[in-house]
């Protein structure tokens, strides 16, 4: 080669070395491939020359720097198996006028503003997104939604399917629960238990109407209102779950819990049935157990439980009577008595001495004294009141 070449013209100063370093130890680069040295023009120039290898590695070294980058910025959005890697694209790699995604859906409910694109809501069992901002009405504008999905026809859960083995303690929480979805068919008998269900988790508004029947209900609910509690009741007709107290007959396999607490105490037909208690026209009093305030003396029967005493009227009798005096009228009529005086037997004959000799008697005629004593007669001998101010209202006893 010859010494008196004409160097080659470079289009830019030679690059730091450190910018060789492996692209591993460097942050990601945008740089493009830099042209080091124009070959044409050299050839152009030095026709006869052979060109320098320092050259060639200069523009294979900007080269690979480039080709370096650009499989360095294609492994952060790509995986090895070509497909877009995940998380590589994010909201800020959109223009504005992209929307992405959607809120968390929630019930329909009136007087709330949905925004268009973004927010979804469930109503009858359709899932909604909406295609136009608008304040909804007071009902449910088809036209201002687009159907996502329709579960009106799934069986997600299938009717009595939930039972307490398959919540665990506290899973029932109120954010796990959309408003209404709580219905009877769903909760199997007995599965819904305190310890199941989160504290203040279980709102009015996700239960719906009608939903949990007693029979859904875990034992421990029976202890609020026990089988056997009585109750004054202003209704006409006993409300579900609960008897007219009116001593009526009731088989005993078909109110097993109310036959425990109040066994045969009231009265039973035969060893399959058992009484209620008898309230009509009753006041319930608590048993005196000793207290000695309700004794058989004048109840009219020991006070045990379930014993009936007392009447509605007494009669009273002569004992039952306070010690008392009678006034009097005496009334003395004033009188007289005639008498016969018998002379002869007082005078002797005349002329001579007077003899008495003999018996005088005198006889007085009968008469009255004409008194009267009047003592009246009082009372009539009937029956008095025993009644306290009453009010008449049925008594429940509660059946299970």
């Amino acid at each position: 080669m010859s010494t008196d070449a004409t160097p080659l013209r470079r289009r830019h100063p030679p690059r730091n070395p450190a910018h060789f370093l492996s692209p591993r130890r460097r942050a990601m680069s945008s740089t493009p491939y830099d042209r080091q040295t124009s070959f044409a023009l050299q050839s152009a120039e030095n026709p006869k020359d052979q060109i320098p290898g320092n050259i060639f590695d200069a523009e294979f070294n900007a080269v690979k720097l480039a080709m370096d980058d650009t499989q360095q910025n294609l492994s952060l959005i790509q995986d090895d198996d070509g497909a877009l890697k995940r998380g590589s694209v994010g909201r800020a790699q959109f223009d504005s006028s992209v929307t992405i995604g959607f809120a968390a859906p929630s019930q329909w409910a009136s007087g709330v503003l949905y925004t268009a694109d973004v927010n979804t809501v469930f109503y009858n069992s359709i899932f909604y997104i909406a295609n136009t901002t608008h304040t909804s009405g007071v009902g449910f504008e088809a036209d201002k939604w687009d159907e996502i999905a329709d579960f009106t026809a799934a069986a997600a859960i299938s009717d009595g399917s939930i039972t307490s083995s398959k919540l665990a303690d506290g899973a029932v929480a109120g954010n796990k629960l959309a408003d209404g979805v709580v219905a009877n068919s769903k909760l199997a008998t007995g599965a819904v238990s305190t310890n199941k269900v989160a504290d203040q988790a279980i709102t009015n508004p996700k239960i719906a109407d009608a939903a949990v029947s007693f029979t859904k209900l875990a034992p421990d609910a029976n202890q609020v209102i026990p089988a056997g509690a009585l109750m004054p009741y202003a209704g006409g007709a006993a409300p579900t779950g609960w008897l007219l107290c009116n001593g009526q007959s009731l088989l005993r396999t078909d109110y097993p819990s109310l036959f425990v607490a109040i066994g045969s105490t009231y009265g039973a037909a035969d060893g399959t049935h058992f009484t209620l208690p008898d309230m009509r026209g009753r006041i319930p009093a608590g048993v005196d157990g000793g207290a000695n305030r309700l004794t058989s003396s004048f109840f009219g029967a020991t006070a045990a439980l379930g014993a009936t005493g007392g009447y509605e009227s007494h009669t009273l009798t002569t004992a039952q009577l306070a010690s008392h005096s009678h006034a009097n009228t005496l009334n003395d009529l004033g009188h007289v008595h005639s008498g016969a005086l018998n002379t002869g037997a007082f005078f002797g004959s005349p002329g001579g001495a007077t003899n008495v000799a003999g018996n005088a008697t005198t006889n007085t005629g009968s008469s009255t004294t004409g008194i009267t004593i009047t003592n009246a007669s009082a009372g009539g001998g009937g029956a008095h009141n025993n009644v306290q101010p009453t009010i008449v209202l049925n008594y429940i006893i509660k059946a299970h």
